[in-house]
Formats: C-alpha cells, structure tokens, sequence
C-alpha cells in the first residue's frame, strides 16, 4: 500500500506521539512538563535588575514603559526605579471636575511622589490650588520625596511661604527651583528654601514682587544661577544676595521702563554692589537701568574680570566712557547686547570697541 505525504509525515511523528502517550498514562509526561513549565516561568523573573533596566530602556514608547510593569511586582518596581520625570499635562480646574475635590487630587499626587523614588525632575506648575495641600500633606506625614529629585518648578503656582517651607524640609536635595511669578511668595520663604537646601545652585525668582533679596543673607555657597528680574530689591536685599561671592549668572532685567529707583530699578549704588561681590560673575542680564551712569559701568570694567556676557539694553546713561570703561576691563567679554536707539554712545565709540573686540557687540534695532 503507498503512503500519501501526509501518511508520511504523520508515520513519521507517530511514534514520539506514542511515546508521549504512553509517558503520559505512566505518569512520566506529566513530571517532565511541569518541570520544563516551572523552567521557563522562573527564568525571566529570574534576570537581575541590572539586565531588567537595560530591557525597560530599550523600550521607545510610553505605551511599551508602561506596559512593562503590568507583567509582575519586580517588573512594577523596575518601571518605578526609572521613573525620573513627573509632569501634568494639563490644568486643572475645578469648576470642570466637580466630583474631584483639590484634597482627594493632592492624595493622588502624594501617592504618585512616594510611588516613584528615583523622580529628578518634578512639574507641579498646572495644578493651582493644590501644590500648597501637596506639600503640607507630606509635611504632616513626615515623608521625603525622592532622594534623585534635583529640580522642581512651580512657575506660576499659587505656592506660598509655608507651602514652601514644607517642600524644602521634605526634598532636601533640590538643585534648581523655578518660582518664577509666584506672587505669594516672599523673603521669609526664600529664606526657609535656602537654610534647608544646601545644594541649592539655580534659583529663579523672575516677577516675584513679594521679594526684596533679604532673605538670602543665609544664601548657600553653591548658589551660582539667580534669575530675579522684575523683582523690588533694596540695596540690603542686594548686598545679601551677592554676600556669597559665588554667582556666576545674574538675571536683573526690569521690565519696566518707567520703573524708578524706589520701585527696585538698579541704580549706580546696587550695580557697584555686585561688581564688588560677585567676582566669578560671567553672565550680566541689565534692562532698562536709567539710573546707572559712569561709575556704575566702570565698576563692572574693573571688578568683573570673568565676565563674558552683558545684557544692556534700554540703559540710556551708557556713554562712550563706560563704554571704553568695559572694553578694557572685561578682557573675556564675549558677548555685549545693546540696542541702537536706548544708549549715550557715540558711533565713533561703537566702533572702536568693534575693532578692539571683533564680533562682540551685539546690536538689536
């Protein structure tokens, strides 16, 4: 009798069939399979932490990242472990969300700041009315956020100087803080941010009008960035705030052309001020400093020899002295930011300082 290919192929696999058949009724199947299961199912739970990274790192989409700690509770932790930015896409307001209250919505985020450890980067910023009840709810809870978490910004949030002070004491290793146009929030505040953060190296305080620079007088030794424009400053406040001397940028920019001294505009006082106090200043961003006239610019030529970038637009008392003043002082200038209109200078003297320092100045119409 001939065999079709089919007869074949299946004569040909008959007799391991009949095997497994037999080792199945003998009880020998049943022993094998569960052992070679147990084999396969403990080897990928089984892969070190180290391996489990590099395969969570490999994945390109978020739906895949979060996907990945659906499999188990090792797995769950590994996503966790590399969760290092927390960000709200959108705002929340309340009158569209009636059945979730702020409290109930700060308990979500409380538990989301404990879920994930290894957080660096935190963007509470969209969340008004709810950043202040975060913080106090950890505050009274006694815990710390991550130990990674080095920056944090709650630009435009309703924060305010005990909101603060509850975040400072509970994330103590925050490098970079943006309360840039936090109203609320005033030297006492700033005050607290410092004395607890004392790794703090960036600060921005940009339109914060409750701050006068008083509160830096416990200012940390690594505080190298301050962005404080459209703040009020008073000369105490400035002399506070440069008492470190270790300042590398300085954002000063007024934003207002009508602002006067008393309103917190730099003047020729304050400005020599900083030149003294921050002698590692390479970056000086002025606007509009109507009050600062020779002496001022001359004490940035002869103290500021780091310097490398100065902002002066709209500083209508720069003259062609002040002008030379800072050519032969700032021998590492780089960049010089005027505009054509808002200045005393001369052209003759633009272009002077063209020639001494090709390619520095930088015009704006």
């Amino acid at each position: 009798m001939s065999l079709s290919p089919n007869d074949k192929y299946n004569q040909g696999i008959n007799p391991t069939s009949k095997r497994l058949r037999e080792g199945a009724n003998s009880g020998d199947y049943d022993e094998r399979a569960c052992k070679i299961s147990r084999t396969t199912s403990s080897f990928i739970p089984n892969l070190s932490g180290d391996y489990l990274n590099i395969i969570f790192n490999c994945l390109q989409t978020r739906e895949d990242r979060n996907s990945f700690g659906l499999t188990c509770r090792q797995w769950f932790h590994i996503q966790n472990n590399n969760h290092e930015t927390l960000w709200f896409r959108n705002n929340y307001d309340p009158s569209k969300y009636p059945k979730v209250s702020p409290e109930s919505l700060a308990r979500v985020i409380c538990k989301l700041l404990i879920r994930f450890q290894r957080l660096k980067c935190l963007f509470p910023e969209r969340l008004p009315g709810i950043t202040n009840i975060v913080f106090h709810m950890l505050a009274e809870l006694h815990l710390s956020l991550s130990p990674c978490l080095t920056f944090i910004s709650l630009s435009s949030s309703d924060i305010t100087d005990k909101g603060l002070e509850a975040l400072a004491k509970c994330c103590s290793s925050l490098e970079m803080v943006d309360l840039s146009r936090c109203c609320s929030v005033t030297d006492s505040g700033i005050s607290c941010l410092l004395q607890n953060c004392r790794k703090l190296g960036s600060l921005d305080i940009t339109y914060c009008s409750g701050v006068t620079g008083i509160g830096f007088q416990e200012c940390a030794q690594t505080l190298n960035r301050l962005a404080a424009g459209g703040c009020i400053f008073e000369q105490e406040g400035i002399t506070a705030i440069v008492s470190r001397g270790g300042l590398k940028y300085l954002c000063l920019k007024t934003p207002n052309e009508s602002a006067k001294v008393e309103q917190g505009c730099i003047n020729i006082e304050i400005l020599i001020t900083i030149s003294k106090g921050c002698p590692l200043l390479k970056n000086l961003l002025l606007s509009n400093c109507e009050e600062v006239k020779l002496k001022g610019w001359e004490a940035i030529g002869r103290n500021c020899k780091e310097l490398e970038t100065l902002f002066v637009m709209g500083c209508q008392r720069l003259c062609d002295m002040g002008l030379q003043a800072i050519c032969d002082g700032c021998n590492k200038l780089s960049e010089l930011y005027i505009d054509e209109e808002k200045n005393s200078c001369s052209y003759s003297a633009l272009e002077l300082f063209e020639r001494k320092k090709p390619g520095v100045i930088c015009l704006w119409p």
